[in-house]
């Protein structure tokens, strides 16, 4: 890294920042984008269900994180969502599958409770969620479906026929890791599961994370515009960096420096795209951190490298931690 300079004034941005808060979502993606576009398109089109697919990490939860709250049905009112996510399990039942949907939307149940009352109360749930929306349509997402044997699929499959007794539309959608969720897909027999595949598995899209430098200069360009707090802050750039920006510094114009860098992990160790995670940290680092600390004329390839190493992209992705034995 390089030597502290003297030339940079430390940001005044505060601990609640978003960028510093790492589980709260800072920017959108373009594949995020493309996501919320889709998913509306299925909404509105009355689809049943969906699976979507991508490597760990790559953004998926976090972009159900900011779609969810942004959908809208024809005639503009918010769609309700409901949200699981699948934990590993070694006894895969229904019955397992209805407790997580019940604790996920926060019900009190106890271990007496049987599949068919978990059923019910979750229906009921549901109903209710969409009377407070003033709708007949909802949207499930059930995330980690990887970890879902054939079997459990049958509990989806119940939810929707139940609710469409009474004229009521639930779409479910299956979030989980490639290739382990096309894998449990294609190895479900399409005669005795026709009804799920013809529910749920017409309709498939791969999730990616960033793929060039195009796609970097989209999300850096939001730093230098977005605003906190929202109308009458500085921006995310201003926050950090006041007198760099007032200059003129624009964190977008490094875009052709971050794909470069990233590029050069790409090829090393085959990974498909840029980690929304991994880029995420990245940019937080060097925007909260290392500009601040060292100033914007020393950002270059080291240290962006370092930001990279820092994200913990290589260890999440390619290889596994080494502990140190000899403590």
């Amino acid at each position: 890294m390089p030597q502290q300079s003297n030339s940079q004034t430390t940001g005044i941005a505060t601990g609640d920042h978003p960028v510093l808060c790492p589980l709260n979502p800072v920017i959108s993606t373009p594949a995020m984008l493309d996501l919320e576009n889709q998913l509306t398109q299925w909404l509105w089109t009355g689809a049943t269900g969906a699976v979507i697919a991508g490597a760990s990490r790559s953004g998926k939860t976090t972009s159900f994180d900011v779609i969810c709250s942004r959908l809208r049905a024809r005639n503009g009112r918010s769609i309700p969502v409901l949200r699981m996510t699948m934990p590993l399990r070694d006894q895969k039942t229904v019955l397992s599958v209805y407790r997580q949907l019940c604790w996920a939307a926060g019900l009190n149940i106890n271990g007496r409770h049987t599949a068919d009352e978990l059923a019910v109360r979750y229906l009921h749930l549901i109903s209710d969620v969409m009377a407070e929306h003033e709708l007949e349509q909802a949207l499930l997402v059930v995330d980690e479906c990887q970890r879902l044997s054939p079997l459990q699929f049958n509990v989806f499959a119940e939810l929707y026929d139940r609710l469409r007794s009474i004229q009521k539309t639930l779409m479910t959608v299956f979030v989980g890791n490639d290739p382990e969720t096309w894998r449990l897909i294609d190895g479900m027999d399409s005669d005795q599961y026709a009804h799920i595949h013809g529910r749920f598995f017409l309709h498939r899209r791969a999730f990616s994370g960033i793929q060039s430098a195009k796609e970097v200069r989209y999300c850096l360009a939001q730093y230098d515009a977005l605003r906190y707090p929202e109308k009458s802050g500085r921006t995310y750039v201003e926050a950090f960096v006041p007198q760099a920006a007032a200059a003129g510094f624009r964190l977008a114009s490094a875009s052709d420096l971050f794909w470069r860098v990233f590029r050069g992990y790409q090829q090393r160790f085959k990974i498909g795209s840029w980690g929304m995670q991994s880029f995420s940290i990245t940019t937080n680092t060097l925007l909260s951190d290392f500009l601040p600390r060292y100033g914007v004329d020393e950002l270059g390839e080291a240290m962006i490298d370092e930001a990279i190493r820092l994200s913990g992209l290589v260890p999440s992705l390619v290889t596994r931690p080494t502990i140190d034995k000899s403590r």
